[in-house]
């Protein structure tokens, strides 16, 4: 479109000159003029479409030449340079908890992000490397809304002086996250794909019954050891088990190591603790690689498990649900940020976990309090009374049980409370073939409470349900507001095709961004599609439903 525009501008201001002068050397200095002022016309109606316009424009001045992909790998390598600057900072306070603490791990995470964004001179990228940069620098701006939301849980006396000596800090991040927009923007415009339903282009394909059946990922085979194949079948996801049988005989997953964790163990070849089991697998492994097991034995850990950023493909497997079980309360009131709460922490790719309960203890009355911080899950059971399901990642949950529980008097349960902050980000909760049901205490509280499916944290949040079964608990108007009209005309709500007498949507919300959708609708918030995953769960070994089951 934009060369349409340049040569049309062209054209006619040639015409115009070719009336006054036939000199061919009066029409080449005007045609270069002309070039430049069409180009600046361009790019200033590109800076126009982005979230933060002043901000683009002044990294990329009007009258600057190159191509839209050009202009995005300048502006991202501009928020690298702000994102060092903001960890070289913030590495001079030297964080030991708190904020700044939170801050410092952030900024540390979106360095690596934005590093691995690797696009300069890319003129051209395929569906999952252009999903790759989405998601990178759509996790990036969340990073840094985390940040801020740590300050914001700053409590005591000694809070608003904390954030008003630390406003450099924030300052740094708001702009950051001004930064990281215009390059999501100009990264979408530059590398268009069809990642989103609101998006005209042709639909991904809808699977086929016979595709819809088979979900089995291919396993990768190597000889195992008793204590392994042990371990292996502990694991079953969807009632299957990753343990499979070669034509040699031999069965497993690709791994690179097996360990144990048990805390009353005799044998020197047992961890004490589940962290210490995962400070001992290897830094920076490739899915090549295989993955390190970790098998923690029946028993309550009081840890808080941290799998960090240069652990990847680790997998922990418990002794079944209820029986192996990793515990902790820290929560917002007794000083705790929100981002810090977390009883199990997941950074490190790959991560998988099976047959283990996590859970965080503090109760209601101790506001946020996080159990776990992942991205995605599949077959598990989630409790929880408001906004239990939160944040701002690209996140499916398949085949799970969602069990609402009974809050503080006054209060009101919410599933999930979505926080997309950018409309460029490809971010969103998607909740597939999962139960809904109520807890035992809300049940014989005679549902004194109203349960909504959600309710918009952030501007443009996203939350769908996909063909779940919703009990008669869930309130007729199935969402709520979080505040006045705020987000109502920027999120996006749908449901599909989801059955039990909580389903219901003729009493629905009105609100614009409220959908019923279709099939074709539906498809673009699958596995496949959402979190592209049939490009990297096949290796993981990990079995899902790709489409619409």
């Amino acid at each position: 479109m934009c060369m349409f525009l340049l040569i049309a501008c062209l054209i006619t201001q040639l015409l115009a000159v070719a009336q006054i002068s036939t000199l061919f050397t009066a029409i080449s200095l005007l045609v270069f003029s002309i070039f430049s002022h069409c180009q600046a016309l361009t790019l200033e109606a590109l800076c126009e479409s982005t979230p933060h316009p002043p901000v683009c424009k002044s990294v990329l001045p009007v009258g600057s030449p190159g191509s839209v992909s050009g202009f995005a790998s300048i502006v991202i390598l501009k928020s690298l340079e702000a994102s060092k600057h903001l960890l070289a900072s913030l590495d001079q306070h030297h964080p030991t908890s708190g904020p700044l603490d939170d801050c410092q791990s952030l900024a540390g995470l979106t360095v690596d992000h934005l590093t691995r964004v690797n696009v300069i001179e890319e003129t051209a990228l395929g569906t999952s490397e252009v999903n790759d940069l989405l998601t990178l620098l759509s996790a990036a701006i969340t990073n840094y809304e985390t940040c801020l939301g740590s300050f914001h849980d700053a409590t005591g006396e000694s809070s608003e002086n904390f954030v008003k000596d630390h406003h450099d800090i924030l300052t740094r991040v708001s702009d950051g996250i001004k930064l990281i927009s215009v390059s999501l923007a100009l990264s979408k415009e530059a590398w268009p794909i069809a990642s989103d339903a609101s998006v005209t282009k042709p639909p991904p394909r809808i699977l086929t019954e016979d595709e819809k059946k088979s979900s089995s990922p291919e396993v990768s085979y190597v000889k195992v050891t008793k204590r392994e194949r042990m371990i292996y079948e502990r694991v079953k996801v969807l009632g299957r088990k990753l343990l499979q049988s070669s034509p040699g005989g031999n069965g497993g997953l690709k791994v690179a190591k097996s360990v144990v964790v048990n805390p009353n163990g005799i044998n020197g070849d047992a961890y004490k603790t589940i962290n210490d089991a995962i400070a001992a697998a290897p830094t920076k492994a490739e899915s090549e690689n295989g993955y390190f097991v970790i098998y923690v034995v029946a028993e309550v850990y009081e840890e808080y498990v941290t799998v960090p950023s240069n652990k990847s493909y680790v997998m922990i497997v418990g002794d079944g649900i209820d029986k192996t079980i990793i515990t902790g309360n820290r929560n917002v009131v007794d000083g705790s940020t929100t981002f810090a709460s977390a009883t199990l922490a997941v950074i490190g790719r790959g991560f998988m976990a099976a047959n283990i309960t996590v859970r965080n203890t503090a109760g209601p009355t101790k506001h946020q309090a996080v159990a776990v911080r992942n991205s995605a899950d599949i077959e598990c059971d989630i409790y929880g009374t408001v906004d239990f399901i939160f944040g701002n990642a690209a996140t499916v949950l398949q085949n799970c049980n969602i069990i609402p529980r009974l809050p503080l008097q006054g209060q009101f349960n919410t599933i999930t409370a979505q926080g997309r902050s950018d409309p460029n980000q490809n971010t969103g909760i998607s909740i597939q073939n999962c139960r809904i049901t109520p807890s035992a205490e809300l049940v014989s509280s005679n549902f004194s409470v109203k349960t909504y499916l959600g309710r918009p944290w952030k501007e443009y949040s996203r939350t769908v349900y996909l063909k779940n079964f919703m009990d008669g608990f869930i309130d007729a108007k199935g969402w709520n507001e979080w505040m006045g009209d705020f987000a109502l005309q920027t999120l996006y709500y749908a449901e599909f095709m989801n059955t039990g007498p909580g389903s219901e949507t003729a009493n629905r919300v009105n609100w614009p961004g409220y959908h019923v959708i279709n099939e074709t609708e539906a498809v673009w918030f699958t596995v496949s599609n959402f979190i592209v995953g049939d490009y990297w769960l096949p290796s993981m070994g990990v079995p899902y439903t790709g489409g619409l089951m």
